[in-house]
């Protein structure tokens, strides 16, 4: 994976996750949920009656990649909105990963628990990079909870994943048999990040001082780095699972919105228009932002969601509102 497009990016947006939650208040509140043991931090705001939206960050982003996002969507419509921290990013516990297995099975299982405990049953995705296997589990668990998805910088084809199309490529490689010079490098950048400063830093992913500053201290945590390895390691098992996520996608039928960022070089924009092969009733819209689009430009995101869900009104209860 570019390391670098990956790893700048996780906080624009903090201050405005900090309003506090009263009764049915639309402001964003913060706050951490005990799921198996380990302490997840989540993000929610809106009305806990109103249609549901789950957002899945990506590596090495956490919840405060849509914290804008949100906000906005909370304003624009009547919309429920939650969106936590993995274990080992952002602001939820790392447990050693000599413990806790990191996997995307074991992350889809934990997030899938986490919903549970909030009382959150039937709901929409909101996928970018990492979220992207880890909602195609939840989905697969139970097809019947989801109402709609929508998809950001995230595939389930090779069309858009160039650096592994080639069974020989470097990315193949590792994810068949370990690659310990790999680990190396990835934890040797890591641990080389630098904080925001006056001179020798430049925002070249455009996500402002305050996102890299809790990128790099989230990932310069004790044990994270390694944490990290064993889930990039685990990669591999999502693309072996393309083609079940795709016949599974062909079956739903539900709404489905693509959303992607033309400048990102990782997860190409061919990634997007496969999605029309398996959801041929899909809405696809090409941004002129990079992989991290939600950060780069949430009101334009916002309002595309906006438009989506006021063409689909049967989403207005399919998405969760009033009581189970």
């Amino acid at each position: 994976m570019n390391v670098l497009h990956h790893l700048l990016g996780m906080v624009m947006g903090f201050a405005l996750a900090a309003v506090p939650l009263t009764g049915h208040s639309e402001g964003l509140h913060e706050g951490w949920q005990a799921v198996d043991g380990v302490q997840l931090f989540y993000r929610e705001g809106g009305d806990p009656s109103a249609p549901t939206l789950v957002l899945l960050h990506g590596y090495p982003l956490s919840s405060v990649m849509y914290a804008r996002l949100m906000d906005e969507l909370v304003q624009q419509r009547h919309l429920h909105v939650i969106a936590m921290d993995y274990p080992a990013f952002g602001y939820s516990e790392a447990p050693d990963h000599r413990q806790w297995a990191y996997t995307f099975d074991h992350v889809a299982d934990t997030v899938r628990h986490f919903l549970k405990l909030r009382g959150i049953e039937r709901y929409g995705l909101y996928m970018q990079d990492y979220g992207v296997p880890v909602g195609f589990r939840l989905m697969s668990a139970d097809p019947g909870a989801i109402s709609f998805i929508v998809v950001q910088n995230g595939v389930i084809h090779l069309d858009g994943f160039p650096a592994a199309q080639d069974p020989n490529s470097p990315l193949r490689r590792h994810w068949a048999h370990r690659d310990a010079s790999t680990d190396a490098k990835r934890t040797a950048y890591a641990q080389g990040l630098l904080a925001p400063r006056a001179n020798g830093w430049t925002d070249e992913e455009d996500i402002g001082a305050d996102a890299t500053l809790l990128m790099v201290q989230s990932a310069q945590r004790s044990g994270v780095v390694q944490s990290r390895n064993d889930l990039w390691f685990d990669y591999g098992n999502n693309v072996k699972r393309y083609p079940a996520w795709q016949a599974l996608l062909r079956n739903m039928k539900i709404p489905v919105l693509v959303l992607w960022g033309s400048r990102d070089d990782f997860f190409t924009t061919p990634g997007a228009l496969a999605y029309l092969r398996d959801a041929p009733q899909a809405e696809i819209h090409i941004l002129d932002a990079g992989h991290f689009a939600s950060l780069q430009v949430p009101s334009q995101i916002a309002g595309l969601i906006s438009t989506f869900l006021g063409r689909h009104p049967q989403l207005a209860c399919a998405a969760g509102c009033g009581s189970p």
